[in-house]
């Protein structure tokens, strides 16, 4: 007994309650056992306000909701989950299908069933949407839906054909854009431009052979192909013999093309192979026809000037550069440079003709953008994107990790084939495989994969990746599920097998999605995860033992599990 911080009396010891998101899911899943769906809704409708942000609460809600018969509100819901609190969601797709069937809105219905089948092939309702939209053809009389579904999904794979590869290279995608070409050219055989694009591929992900035989080949057939030219000069100025380099360099001195993007060509082309006074004289050329200079020629101008030594020539284009509207950041930044190299008296800053920040620089930008989860921005960035796929090639395992989750949120056809030209690597360990997968399931890839395993590529179909692949993207994260399931099996609890790795699996995809960081100690999730199975099937165990079987504390047991409650998602 205590006394009264009120003054006077003596009152009983009292024992907090923890008003949070994990205490008006346990109520409300009470109340939904008892048939109160009122009651489950109100409490629903607080997890929701405690945590805005976790979608299972939405769809908690949204499903007491639909049994009640209030279906707009549900969808007002389930679409907020979609538009604001995780587009990735699929589930609540087939959801809102329910929903309009119950309404009579039957296309919509069809529509949102054909979103979930294309969202998540492979997904838990799978089977029940491909029985509801054989009802909604055969016995409502739908189809128009699912026929301008069939409609759009050829008219891009018409629109994907026709690329030649292009803009992939620009950005970097070079094994993407190899697996692109190769399809391309199969159709198109004719296609020139998308020949010397995939020679240029081949060169860049190391097939220099195959590189230098096609642009051999592109220039048999048509010996004035400028673009073919520029590449063989570039594949013997790296790869040799040196005689034959003079050979190309020569006939690309004597061309000066009339048409700006063939004469940039010719110019870059002379820079990378190391014939700066010929860059320079193209580009002087080009800046005296061209009126105002594009950003991408200042900088070549003033690259090329930097190269020869000649830096009055490269600071005067590189100030006019950054105090334009584009590209400002790559004018002061080599401005910077510039004035570093007359103070250490270098006789020439060697310099990227490339009008943008060397890789280095780019990958820090990436890695600090990367931390603001804003996919939006990364899809609408080609540097960053090119960082990226350069972080993906040579960063460390802990970048790339990092650079498949951030992929896997851009979710867009080109981070989808970077991801499957990645997997056929063969030097990535098999977390980073399982992490590749998951992200391609995530994607709501189809079809089968290329993967490196066992010393050769073997092929995979992508609805034999497992549902809860998560599970291998890290030993701890597989450890801590196999050490519940082994207690469970001991105890004879075998049924709550599926709904503890439901569970586990979901907070894990949360948790991937949102940070590249790990769980913590796994011992306090084992436990945790086993106090919260167990808590849902109401076969209380005391959170002291749990945390004691682990060698955890108590506190650290109760916020885990506190998080892991609100993954046990109920919904019709």
């Amino acid at each position: 007994m205590t006394e009264s911080a009120y003054g006077g009396g003596v009152q009983a010891n009292v024992i907090p309650i923890t008003l949070d998101a994990a205490f008006f899911l346990e109520r409300a899943m009470k109340y939904l056992q008892r048939n109160q769906l009122r009651k489950a809704m109100q409490a629903f409708r607080k997890t929701v306000e405690y945590e805005p942000a976790n979608p299972a609460n939405y769809c908690n809600l949204a499903g007491v909701l639909s049994e009640l018969g209030d279906f707009e509100a549900s969808n007002e819901l389930l679409l907020h989950v979609l538009s604001e609190v995780d587009p990735d969601m699929a589930e609540c797709r087939f959801y809102l299908a329910n929903n309009y069937a119950n309404m009579g809105d039957f296309e919509t219905a069809e529509k949102f069933v054909l979103e979930y089948l294309d969202a998540d092939p492979d997904g838990e309702y799978v089977g029940d949407a491909e029985e509801m939209l054989t009802v909604l053809i055969d016995e409502f009389g739908g189809g128009d839906a699912y026929d301008r579904w069939e409609e759009e999904r050829r008219r891009q794979e018409v629109e994907e054909s026709t690329k030649n590869g292009r803009k992939m290279l620009e950005d970097g995608q070079f094994e993407a854009a190899v697996e692109s070409l190769e399809k391309i050219l199969q159709e198109q055989p004719d296609n020139i431009p998308a020949w010397n694009n995939l020679s240029l591929a081949y060169y860049y992900t190391g097939r220099h052979e195959e590189a230098l035989k096609l642009a051999h080949q592109v220039l048999q057939e048509h010996p004035d192909n400028l673009h073919a030219l520029c590449n063989l000069a570039v594949y013997k100025y790296q790869l040799g013999p040196r005689e034959e380099f003079e050979i190309y360099a020569a006939k690309l001195q004597k061309v000066f093309p009339m048409n700006y993007d063939h004469a940039m060509k010719v110019g870059t082309t002379l820079g990378l192979v190391g014939q700066h006074k010929g860059a320079l004289e193209v580009f002087q050329s080009l800046i005296r026809l061209v009126t105002p200079p594009e950003p991408v020629l200042i900088h070549s101008l003033a690259a090329a000037a930097a190269n020869c030594g000649m830096y009055a020539v490269a600071k005067r284009w590189w100030k006019v550069l950054s105090q334009g509207d584009e590209c400002v950041e790559v004018g002061q930044y080599y401005l910077q440079a510039l004035q570093k190299a007359e103070q250490l008296k270098y006789r020439r800053l060697p310099t990227s003709y490339q009008c943008e920040l060397p890789l280095q620089i780019r990958f820090d930008h990436m890695r600090r953008r990367m931390r603001q989860n804003d996919p939006s921005a990364w899809r609408s960035d080609p540097l960053l994107r090119a960082a990226m796929y350069w972080g993906l090639r040579n960063g460390s395992e802990e970048t790339q990790r990092a650079v498949v989750r951030i992929l896997s949120l851009i979710a867009d056809g080109d981070a989808e084939k970077t991801l499957r030209a990645f997997l056929r690597r063969a030097d990535v360990s098999q977390p980073l495989q399982a992490a590749t997968l998951y992200a391609l399931q995530r994607m709501g890839a189809r079809g089968s994969v290329d993967l490196f395993k066992d010393g050769s590529v073997v092929t995979l179909s992508m609805s034999d990746v497992p549902q809860d692949i998560i599970l291998d993207v890290d030993s701890s994260w597989r450890w801590v599920f196999d050490e519940v399931e082994n207690w469970l099996r001991q105890h004879q609890k075998d049924n709550y097998i599926s709904g503890a790795r439901r569970a586990w699996t979901s907070f894990l995809k949360h948790t991937f999605q949102k940070s590249e960081r790990g769980i913590g100690k796994p011992e306090i999730w084992a436990a945790a995860l086993l106090y919260a199975v167990m808590k849902q099937h109401n076969d209380l165990i005391r959170q002291k033992d749990a945390a004691e079987w682990f060698n955890v504390s108590s506190s650290s047991v109760s916020k885990a599990a506190s998080r892991l409650n609100g993954f046990f998602v109920r919904m019709p």
